[in-house]
Parts: C-alpha cells; structure tokens; sequence
C-alpha cells in the first residue's frame, strides 16, 4: 500500500481500502494497550494494603555483586555501583544501589524500574526494624527513585493494586 501524500487528495474509495488495511494489523498485547490508557489516566495512590494471600515474595535472578572478578587486563566500570534483578509472578524489578556522591559519602541512593505489566505502583523502602523511610510512585517508564539511606538492611516493597511485591532484604555496603 502506497504513503498517504495529502489526506485531503483522498477519496472515498482511497479511504475504504485503507481501512480494510488497518483491519489486518495485529492488535498491541494487552499489557501495552493497558500501560498506554494508564498513562493518561491520574495517577492515584494506594492506600490499603494488600491481604497477605496477595503478596508476592521476590526471587533474586541477577546481582552484580556478586559476580566473579575479571580476568587479568579486562576492563570494567568499577566502582561501588550494584544492580540487582529480581523476578516474582510475571514481574521483573530492576534495583540500582549508587554512591549518593562525593557530599555525602556515607550515603547510597536506590533506584530501579519495574518491568512487565505494572499500571500503577508505589514503591517503599522500611528499615529492619519495619519503619517506613520513604516512598515513590513509577513514573511512565515504571521507573522510581527512593531517598539516600546510610548502611544498613532494608526492605523494599511495590504496591500494583491488589497484590504487593516484596523483595528480599536489601543489604546497603559501608562506602569503601
């Protein structure tokens, strides 16, 4: 099928076969379409917690920090930097720890991406002993930001709607 050069040149017959045309392209999966309506919709927080029959417990797949050291004369991007993928029920969570920067040094900042079907999610990090330390919403890319934290053990949790998320413990490094 041939470019539209001037939709106004078009005529009715012109029109007819290009939507006989569009019929034949396959639809967008069903995450996507739901994604794309989310996205125009305000976003709302979630403020009842979930049953506990709804909480999804976090698989580690990938931790950087654990990976084995180089061979001789390999390059890497060194640095305190991790990043850590974990997997739970058709979800992947995407999690980054990083240097806050040279001003505070002693403090790390989270940051990841939510990656699959999410619609809307807020993100929270709690300390070991169960306080809450902060919060974000997903942006339109699933992405999120939580604030620095010092060393120590945390949990982090994503709220979808009616099921929750929840990662193993997060150990943050005392910076080098």
């Amino acid at each position: 099928m041939k470019p539209i050069a001037n939709p106004a040149d078009l005529n009715d017959a012109d029109i007819e076969r290009q939507l006989q045309h569009s019929r034949q392209l396959e639809d967008a999966p069903e995450h996507v379409i739901q994604r794309a309506i989310a996205a125009w919709q305000p976003r709302r927080q979630t403020t009842a917690a979930p049953s506990p029959l709804q909480r999804i417990l976090a698989m580690l797949t990938f931790d950087s920090g654990a990976a084995s050291p180089l061979a001789f004369g390999a390059r890497s991007a060194g640095g305190a930097a991790r990043q850590m993928l974990f997997s739970a029920e058709g979800h992947d969570v995407d999690l980054r720890i990083a240097p806050a920067g040279e001003s505070s040094a002693d403090q790390w900042l989270l940051s990841g991406q939510l990656l699959g079907p999410d619609g809307l999610a807020l993100v929270s990090l709690a300390d070991e002993q169960g306080r809450l330390i902060g919060e974000s919403a997903l942006d339109e890319f699933g992405a999120f930001r939580l604030p620095a934290v010092a060393a120590g053990r945390y949990t982090v949790t994503l709220r979808l709607g009616d099921a929750e998320i929840e990662l193993p413990p997060i150990d943050v490094p005392k910076a080098a």
